[in-house]
């Protein structure tokens, strides 16, 4: 049995009028179920029904009235009065039952596909009318039965007496096809014009013939004559008026029905022209749902309808915007998802999200026992009844669902209007498809405009800290050369040291500053957790305002770390810069550590971390908190909750790389109005690492001897890298830039041994000034000093090894360890590969006091070095 669409609902419609007018007893929607029908699609004039369905339906019918002739019934009920369908108003415009069967091959082809119609005209009231199978298509016998039901509502429609229907060959007694003779009376008007046609020359022939004989019956039958013509033209004009006045009128109605359809269409092409422009313009996401509900609101005769758009991730259905809606009603639905992740879920929204397909609800009580309470609660709460939900689909994803109703008009909701929705939510989908692009688009912008403001607040930031370096270098170098020539007891001596240990701490500033500023390098060292929180603490009072508090509270048990302290110092900036932004300036800021430890077990929060002890480090807010999908998301590169030009989205991801970095683990608490706490666990070595040694205050033990060429042009830190060496034992010669150090090197290059020089200098820097020197003496040794950072000299294009290179601010005596070990003779360095000066590698830190001997002093002989030339530098 062909399954194709084959009988239009019009059919069925006509039907389901005669069930509702004459067996209201009868359970249509029980009939429609076992058939296979939805009652939307009856009421859709678009909608066509396959052979099994309508089979199905006619049977169950004839079973519910127990009428067998049912089909012959619904077939006079359809162009009937009483029926009032559109088989009524077409025939009433055709004028007479000979034109309304001549017309059926093509009125029949917009109702049924399942057989084709042949009219033929034997007579002016005799009609033959053949109907023969599509091929491939087997009817049922009460097809033939509606037919000729059919026929006779035709025959009643214009009031056709003494008519007759013959049916000479049925396909259901083994014809090729179903023939039909149709024969009626002609109309009152044609008749009573066939009398007056026959009567008028039939009076004029017998007053013409009487008139020899009978004068005066001959002139009394002239006037008959003329009164029968006039009589009967005016009651046969009259008849046939009132016939086209019928006619007319029902044209008429077609008419209007016509022309509200063209109005609808116009609508309907009107706001997809509007949608589509709202695509072309260069907008937000917002703007364009606002653009498309508008021209929804607008052009389409609907009284409300909403847009539900996914997560990106796909797990949950919101409310978006809509129009038509109470404000109560808008607050139901603003509160409302819905879970696309539950595969046992089958609401209305996430079926036609999950499955892309559009679904029609005239009676949400007939799906009611489908879904939740929660979803039923939801119902009664907007009022839906009857609507109908399409899905808004882009290149196969699902986006979101698009959703309208008529509250308020109870028009009913047919497959038309679900076509049209399945024509404008693609529409919809590309609209938001690009405006997330455009958003996406923009957001990289201004992740690319913050990564080059961070870029340029870096460069600044490597300035600061290297011209803050040479004066750092100055400050401690002075300070311990005057410690180391007073005499115990001094109390100059307690000042001092109060110098050098707030130089110490303006040394970690600076690494601070610079973690701040640009991800370094990680340098692993032995330190302790509460000295590197105790050191950023004067920091950490800066970055935050005046109005948050901020409490501190060192746990009483050592925690020695394995760590690098510059990215340590990044984590409290990052944290403490989110936490001052969710305060908004107001509220208390805790930064604790803490020791736990951790057995085989940890239990929820702890992941997979292994067994053993944790320094743990907690960063606690007072702010507005975050709710859990912010939370699952916070790590993310480039996420991020802060307006436009407040946040790159990196901070936190940093965060998290550097805590990896370390074989840490992160976890964190929150909840909205409930502030924020951050708590990093940092492994601690089974072997306790000694912490690396302050700054030494005892005297310099080191002397030496040789020539030294010093390049620098910050002369503070030329005057005291000349004086350190000179008081012991070098002879020093001074150059301020690298042409200088050039000129000086050619005059005195057979005497010079060592070169100590900056990198970053005016005229040549140092790459430069050691790529000449070295052409001039090969193996000369070289000391590079400077104030940026490792990587800030790898960019200038200078490549140092952990013995040649030594950080500004550096001690007096870490300076000299660094010239002894270079000036030593080769034949020790063969003995002593492993000298100090290792340490040397990392900025700013003191390498090991011992392992150090003084070289002896030179032997006669040897040229006396010229004296020291100063000039003053730039200071660059």
């Amino acid at each position: 049995m062909s399954e194709r669409p084959l009988y239009n609902s019009r059919i069925t419609n006509a039907y389901v009028k005669l069930v509702e007018r004459r067996y209201p007893g009868v359970d249509l929607k029980r009939l429609f179920r076992d058939a296979g029908i939805q009652p939307y699609e009856v009421s859709d004039v678009g909608h066509w029904f396959t052979q099994s369905q309508v089979n199905r339906f006619v049977s169950g019918l004839m079973h519910a009235t127990g009428n067998q002739r049912i089909a012959r019934e619904a077939g006079q009920f359809a162009a009937s009065v009483q029926g009032l369908g559109v088989f009524k108003k077409y025939l009433l415009g055709l004028i007479g039952p000979g034109n309304a069967f001549s017309a059926l091959e093509k009125a029949c082809a917009n109702l049924t596909r399942s057989a084709s119609y042949e009219s033929r005209r034997l007579s002016s009231n005799r009609i033959e009318i053949i109907v023969t199978p599509a091929p491939g298509v087997s009817e049922s016998p009460f097809q033939c039965d509606n037919r000729l039901g059919f026929f006779e509502a035709i025959l009643g429609t214009f009031d056709c007496n003494h008519a007759e229907i013959e049916h000479p060959e049925c396909l259901f007694d083994g014809g090729t096809s179903c023939r039909y003779l149709v024969s009626w009376k002609e109309p009152l008007y044609l008749r009573v014009r066939r009398l007056r046609n026959y009567l008028v020359p039939g009076l004029s022939a017998a007053a013409l013939a009487l008139g020899p004989f009978y004068p005066s019956i001959s002139l009394a039958l002239i006037p008959t004559a003329l009164f029968a013509f006039m009589t009967c033209s005016c009651i046969g004009n009259r008849l046939e008026k009132d016939t086209l006045v019928s006619a007319l009128a029902s044209l008429k109605e077609s008419t209007d029905e016509l022309l509200d359809q063209t109005g609808t269409n116009y609508k309907n092409a009107v706001m997809v022209n509007e949608v589509g422009q709202a695509i072309s313009h260069q907008a937000g996401i917002d703007q364009v749902l606002e653009n498309v509900v508008r021209a929804l609101e607008n052009r389409l005769s609907y009284d409300r309808a909403l847009i539900l758009l996914a997560d990106p991730d796909s797990k949950r259905l919101s409310f978006r915007i809509g129009f038509g809606y109470s404000e109560e009603e808008l607050a139901v639905l603003r509160k409302a998802s819905f879970n696309l992740g539950n595969p046992e879920s089958r609401g209305v929204f996430v079926t036609c999200f999950r499955e892309r397909k559009p679904v029609l609800i005239n009676d949400f009580s007939e799906v009611a026992e489908v879904h939740s309470s929660r979803s039923k609660s939801f119902a009664d709460d907007i009022g839906a009844q009857s609507f109908l939900c399409c899905p808004i689909v882009c290149e196969g994803e699902s986006l979101g669902v698009l959703a309208v109703d008529n509250i308020r008009t109870k028009k009913a909701l047919v497959q038309s209007d679900l076509s049209l929705m399945m024509g404008i939510a693609p529409v919809i989908g590309m609209s938001i498809r690009n405006a997330r692009y455009i958003d996406l688009e923009k957001q990289r912008s201004e992740q690319m405009r913050q990564s080059q403001k961070m870029e340029a607040v870096g460069q600044l930031a490597g300035g600061v800290a290297h011209d803050f370096n040479n004066l750092l270098t100055a400050i401690i170098g002075f300070a311990t050369l005057a410690r180391m020539h007073l005499e115990t007891g001094n109390p100059a001596i307690k000042f001092l040291d109060e110098v050098l240990l707030a130089s110490d701490r303006a040394t970690h500033l600076t690494k601070g500053l610079l973690s701040f500023s640009r991800k370094q390098p990680i340098h692993l060292q032995p330190m302790e957790l509460n000295s590197i929180v105790e050191r950023m603490e004067k920091l950490l009072r800066r970055l935050i305002s005046e109005e948050i508090e901020l409490v501190l509270s060192y746990s009483d048990q050592p925690l020695p770390i394995v760590a690098d302290a510059g990215q340590i110092d990044q984590i409290l900036m990052n944290l403490a810069t989110n936490a001052r932004d969710a305060m908004e300036h107001c509220g208390v800021l805790t930064i604790k550590t803490g020791l736990t430890e951790l057995g085989p077990n940890p239990g929820p929060g702890f992941g997979g971390a292994p067994e053993g002890s944790y320094a743990t480090l907690t960063i606690s807010d007072t702010g507005k908190g975050m709710d859990a999908t912010t939370t699952a998301r916070i790590f993310e590169p480039f996420y991020t909750t802060k307006e436009v030009g407040k946040g790159t989205g990196l901070g936190l991801a940093i965060v998290y790389g550097i805590v990896q970095q370390h074989s840490g683990f992160i976890d964190i608490a929150s909840a909205p109005g409930q502030g924020t706490s951050f708590s990093i666990y940092l492994p601690i070595p089974a072997e306790r690492p000694e912490a690396a040694h302050p700054l030494s205050t005892q005297p310099l033990p080191l002397r030496g001897s040789g020539t030294v060429l010093v390049v620098e042009d910050a002369p503070e830190v030329r005057l005291l890298t000349c004086q350190v060496l000179e008081g012991q034992g070098y002879q020093v010669i001074e150059a301020v830039d690298g042409e200088d150090a050039l000129e000086k090197f050619r005059a005195h290059r057979d005497t010079i041994q060592l070169v100590i020089m900056d990198v970053v200098m005016p005229k040549l820097n140092g790459k430069e000034a050691y790529t000449e020197i070295s052409q001039l003496k090969p193996g000369i040794k070289v000391l590079f000093t400077s104030g940026y950072t490792p990587d800030d000299v790898n960019r200038k294009g200078v490549r140092f090894d952990h013995d040649n290179f030594i950080a500004k601010p550096c001690s007096p005596e870490a300076l000299l360890r660094m010239v002894a070990d270079l000036m030593k003779p080769a034949d020790l360095e063969a003995v002593e590969p492993g000298a100090p000066g290792d340490s040397a590698a990392a900025p700013g830190e003191e390498p090991s006091a011992g392992g150090a001997t003084e070289p002896p002093p030179p032997e006669g002989g040897s040229e006396p070095a010229p004296g020291p030339v100063r000039r003053a530098g730039n200071g660059y």
